[in-house]
């Protein structure tokens, strides 16, 4: 699996850059090195099954953010539950595509090393309600806002165009 590695200077949209290159490098080899088990639970966990496989490819990321010194800025409350070690489930929408090609957009705002709000990544995922397969690559857009109703009209914005 490839590094992604980021630096405590980047910007949101080098740190976006450096997302799309890892999830564009390792989403395909991800899903074909864990394609067996994902296909062995899906009956049984549905659509949790792509939780499972986000697991295994975003962690790199969240622990490289972790150790340049970014943080998430993510409330934990009752009933959430975190994917891929940064992605809320709660944070996201689904809306858009067909049920062998739904789109689930995750948002995370990112802290910078003085906890100030950076930016917004957002995390486009691709999946089949028909059954168990992730169609195409993940794409990454970012934000510079960080408000959650400004983040849900500029996600609605670019899925709706």
């Amino acid at each position: 699996m490839d590094q992604v590695r980021f630096r405590p200077d980047m910007s949101m949209k080098e740190i976006g850059e450096q997302v799309q290159d890892y999830v564009a490098a390792n989403w395909k080899q991800t899903l074909d090195d864990h394609r067996d088990a994902l296909l062995k639970v899906f009956p049984e966990l549905e659509d949790a099954t792509y939780g499972v496989y986000l697991d295994h490819l975003l962690p790199p990321v969240f622990e490289s953010l972790e150790q340049s010194g970014f943080t998430t800025i993510q409330e934990a409350g009752k009933g959430n539950f975190f994917i891929g070690k940064g992605l809320n489930f709660r944070q996201s929408m689904e809306k858009w595509g067909s049920d062998n090609c739904r789109s689930r957009v995750f948002w995370v705002v990112i802290s910078d090393q003085q906890k100030q709000p950076a930016g917004t990544l957002l995390f486009d995922f691709y999946h089949s309600h028909a059954g168990f397969d992730v169609p195409l690559s993940p794409q990454i857009y970012t934000l510079e806002e960080t408000e959650r109703d400004r983040i849900v009209a500029h996600v609605k914005q670019i899925k709706d165009n």
